[in-house]
């Protein structure tokens, strides 16, 4: 015979482990300009873009520090950083395809 539990346990809570915990996500945005600050050097972001996509993100990322914190549209811009871009056509992708390269200026 079944015998009913006073406090039903979902199978999730049965599964979890205490000690194991979900890594915090990260943005790709936050991920590559971190990789960029490690480099100190120009860096290649790793995703084509179209012409507009790449001038529009190139200039978001080198005037972020005239916005106020949070203000940003790409994440893992840090206050008071400088950056500096630039983006060119390339061969690696479809006709028109963009690079975008980012580098520290300040910090």
């Amino acid at each position: 015979m079944l015998q009913e539990t006073p406090h039903p346990v979902s199978s999730t809570a049965l599964n979890a482990s205490p000690c194991r915990q979900r890594p915090k996500r990260r943005s790709f945005w936050q991920r590559v300009l971190d990789q960029a600050r490690i480099a100190g050097d120009w860096y290649l972001i790793p995703k084509l873009y179209t012409k507009n996509t790449a001038a529009q993100i190139a200039s978001d990322i080198r005037r972020a520090h005239e916005h106020r914190a949070g203000g940003h549209r790409i994440r893992g811009l840090q206050v008071g950083e400088m950056w500096e871009t630039k983006w060119s056509p390339t061969s690696k992708g479809a006709p028109g395809d963009c690079e975008l390269w980012v580098r520290l200026a300040t910090s």
